[in-house]
């Protein structure tokens, strides 16, 4: 699996309506593609920073599933800036 993670600098006043878009598109456009394995969402209240961690099958569903749907994405969060990376995970290390 690979991590798609969106961030959005909102500002502190905007980052509860972009959690509550991120949760909605996410629960059913997003949820709905089998490549799709979760997503969780982060807030860093004091400087309005909202991130948006999705586990992907691989970069490549992610950046189809996100060119395929961009009209749909951008109407509910085109507003909020979104800046995407693509991470890889190296590592998992399970609590003992």
């Amino acid at each position: 699996m690979q991590v798609a993670m969106v961030e959005f600098a909102v500002g502190p006043d905007r980052v509860d309506a972009c959690v509550e878009a991120l949760k909605g598109i996410t629960g059913t456009l997003v949820a709905a593609q089998p490549q799709f394995h979760g997503a969780t969402v982060h807030v860093e209240k004091a400087t309005g920073t909202v991130i948006n961690y999705m586990l992907w099958d691989t970069h490549e569903d992610f950046i189809n599933f996100r060119d395929s749907n961009a009209e749909k994405i951008g109407e509910v969060l085109g507003e909020f800036g979104p800046k995407g990376r693509m991470i890889d995970i190296v590592a998992e290390i399970p609590k003992t």
